[in-house]
């Protein structure tokens, strides 16, 4: 078991994970400015945490950005899709979308 780090840049391409990994993943977020990541997973990925993490420069000054950190364990093998999309909950269209691919042995 390990613990995998990912970022934006990890999206679209495989990442080989192991069952019983534990995965971190990282976006960046200013959450008032009402752009918060939303997040679709599978029933594979089991959710440990979900939380916007203030950014050290800044900290605490008004509308500093940070960082949206999901963090999950594999729980069963295959491919597996991630999906984030930041939007804004009153708005239908995300302004971004990334899907990261999980190969998980």
């Amino acid at each position: 078991m390990a613990l995998v780090q990912l970022s934006a840049q990890d999206a679209e391409r495989p990442t080989e994970l192991h069952r019983g990994d534990t995965v971190e993943l990282r976006l960046p977020e200013s959450a008032t400015t009402g752009y918060r990541w939303r997040w679709w997973l599978p029933e594979a990925l089991r959710m440990i945490a979900d939380e916007h993490v203030p950014a050290t420069v800044g900290a605490g000054a008004p509308g500093a950005a940070g960082e949206r950190r999901l963090a999950f364990d594999v729980t069963t093998t295959g491919q597996h899709e991630l999906r984030a999309e930041l939007a804004r909950p009153w708005e239908g269209q995300a302004r971004q979308a990334l899907t990261f691919v999980l190969h998980a042995q």
